[in-house]
């Protein structure tokens, strides 16, 4: 999971989200869930509401749709955090929409829901707050694991099937790919080659599981690179903290 900073809408796509949720209000509470689907449906709000509101939320991720949830490049779908058969209100709430793929939102996810004791999720709100206060990626192994006492990281690996299937392999390799464009970074440097620079930069950037190289960047920001990184890539390690490829990555 990557932290996320969430704007505001054009003035029109908001009311028109406001619009769809007067709606729902105005609609007798035993018939909500069921109407809900049915405008959730509608060609017109497929059309002229669905499509920016997703081009939006492209638009907030690093790289290419990438998920919210599992951080990789699949993100193809519009996910609510608090799901509309949980609270039908809340469909068309800008701040409960994120971008995920269909194996987080429909696979893993769906509507399982478990409440933080307060108003919110107990699920981690990317755009609200730190995944890395609740989560903890090892950066050899691609596995998730929570951060000691936190349930929203326990709930979150859980719910979003995180390290289900050969998405902890999958990261794992990301990470050895990204060591390589690391080094290749170091030497396009070393002989003033720009365009090899960028390149080795796009790379690490715009690959499937974004999630994997700031995980590495806060590890090392965090203090805790000597727990996390292997021992026998010091090279990487001294790389992730220069100043000068740091600013290339963080663009």
């Amino acid at each position: 999971m990557i932290r996320i900073t969430r704007p505001r809408l054009p003035s029109e796509l908001e009311t028109a989200l406001l619009k769809l949720t007067d709606e729902l209000a105005g609609t007798p509470v035993p018939e909500r869930r069921k109407h809900v689907n049915r405008m959730w449906k509608r060609e017109t709000f497929r059309r002229d509401v669905y499509t920016p509101v997703r081009e939006a939320l492209e638009g907030m991720t690093p790289g290419y749709d990438c998920c919210m949830y599992c951080g990789d490049h699949l993100a193809d779908t519009i996910d609510h955090l608090v799901p509309k058969a949980v609270c039908a209100l809340r469909t068309f709430y800008w701040p409960n929409l994120l971008l995920a793929c269909s194996p987080c939102n429909s696979r893993y996810k769906g509507d399982q829901h478990e409440g933080d004791g307060l108003l919110g999720s107990l699920l981690v709100d990317p755009t609200r707050e730190n995944p890395f206060d609740h989560l903890t990626l090892w950066l050899d192994s691609g596995v998730y694991r929570p951060v000691e006492g936190s349930s929203k990281g326990e709930w979150t690996i859980k719910v979003c099937g995180l390290n289900e299937g050969k998405r902890s392999r999958v990261r794992a390799a990301a990470w050895v790919k990204i060591g390589g464009h690391l080094r290749a970074w170091d030497r396009a440097r070393s002989e003033r080659n720009e365009k090899d620079m960028r390149f080795a930069v796009y790379c690490i950037r715009d690959q499937p599981f974004a999630d994997v190289y700031y995980a590495a960047l806060h590890h090392v920001d965090a203090g805790d690179a000597q727990n996390i990184f292997a021992e026998t890539n010091p090279d990487v390690l001294a790389l992730l903290r220069d100043d000068q490829l740091r600013e290339a990555l963080l663009a």
